[in-house]
């Protein structure tokens, strides 16, 4: 049994560990957003691009395992705290010190520290604090982290990148660091008392099914990481402003974060059957990658938002199934499907930029298109032995 923390009330775990989640994927999003600058100042292609991207996710699938031990050591409030250091410190370090490619990529490596403490801290205070019957909801809107970073690092394109220049937009991070610092609190919980069940390694009933999660994951993060990545880069491309581009990325993000939450409120509905639902919003986010493969201005800015609604709005949903079907063994099933999600994460860019830069756009939202469709029959598949071998009866 787990003693709750005092003086965090759900309202105060969900902002503070939102917003830690959001500061701690920032800094990538907003290379991403800013492509068009950064890539002109700095001097280097979409293929470098893809590669920096995906060094942030490489770094967080390093240091994730002994991370996460650290959170169980020093306690959520503590860790959320130090992933807001350590975002701060670079955001400010790539707004101060990065003149070239090997610099950014640094900065974003030691930033994706961040993200991997406040995943796991923010989770575990979600845990402690929100009753069962709203976890759906309450998942919804922690999970919908990236696509508010997303929104953030779109908007600033017009708002910050081409006024004062791009290397302000990363103080914008730095100041919600700040934030999340002072949200957190001064003091942390006490120690949690946890009896029953750490003496037990839990185990998974159906790794097969596991497996098959982790594969959908990874499938579906290869779809839509490129997305936020390189849609402002393909769209001024394509002959669209950075200011357009910038600020259609804002509201296919601000849109997709509407459909995370939706979600949440679906998920703690519904008594079965979540899997299909990740599957179905999977399917029309890839209507989406395929007008984004058109090139026509008009046709993309309308398929990002439907993109990333698809795409990026199934994953709180995704979570609360999991947690779900799995109640007894959460951590290990966390564990055995991120795999996917990072090895997607790091695969998804660096396949992209190779394509964009060496054969077209086009292609390089094909081969998103089709990484979707076979992540939609992977989920549909799981969520059948799921049924069978995990939930009988549901």
């Amino acid at each position: 049994m787990v003693t709750p923390a005092p003086r965090l009330s759900p309202a105060r775990v969900t902002l503070v560990g939102g917003l830690a989640t959001v500061v701690g994927q920032l800094p990538v999003f907003l290379t991403g957003a800013m492509a068009v600058q950064i890539t002109d100042d700095l001097l280097f292609g979409a293929a470098a691009l893809g590669v920096a991207v995906a060094m942030f996710r490489v770094a967080g699938a390093v240091t994730s395992h002994y991370l996460g031990g650290l959170v169980d050591r020093v306690g959520a409030v503590a860790s959320l705290r130090l992933a807001a250091l350590v975002s701060l410190l670079a955001s400010v370090g790539i707004a101060a010190t990065a003149t070239s490619w090997l610099a950014l990529v640094a900065w974003l490596m030691f930033g994706a520290t961040s993200n991997v403490l406040a995943q796991p801290a923010a989770n575990r205070l979600l845990v402690r604090t929100i009753p069962p019957a709203r976890q759906g909801m309450a998942f919804g809107v922690k999970q919908s982290a990236p696509p508010v970073a997303s929104m953030l690092a779109g908007l600033s394109v017009p708002v910050i990148a081409l006024t004062v220049g791009w290397r302000w937009a990363y103080l914008l991070g730095a100041l919600l660091a700040l934030l999340v610092i002072v949200g957190a609190g001064r003091r942390p919980p006490p120690p949690e008392r946890v009896t029953g069940f750490r003496s037990v390694r839990p185990k998974l009933r159906d790794r097969g099914t596991v497996l098959l999660l982790a594969v959908a994951l990874g499938l579906s993060t290869t779809a839509s990481t490129p997305v936020a990545a390189f849609f402002v880069d393909a769209s001024v491309r394509g002959g669209s402003s950075p200011e357009l581009a910038g600020s259609l990325l804002g509201l296919a993000s601000a849109a997709a974060v509407a459909t995370r939450l939706v979600g949440g409120v679906v998920a703690d509905r519904l008594r079965g059957g979540h899997l299909l639902l990740c599957a179905a919003m999977l399917m029309v986010g890839s209507t989406g990658l395929l007008l984004l493969a058109s090139g026509v201005p008009a046709a993309m800015g309308f398929g990002v938002v439907v993109a990333l609604m698809g795409t990026w709005g199934f994953n709180g949903v995704f979570v609360y199934s999991l947690m779900q079907a799995y109640p007894d063994a959460p951590g290990a099933a966390t564990g055995a499907t991120m795999p996917g999600g990072l090895i997607g994460g790091i695969l998804g860019p660096v396949v992209f930029g190779v394509l964009a830069e060496r054969v077209s756009y086009a292609a390089a939202w094909s081969y998103t298109f089709v990484a979707a469709i076979i992540a939609v029959g992977a989920f549909v598949v799981a969520a059948a032995r799921l049924r069978e071998q995990v939930l009988p009866g549901r």
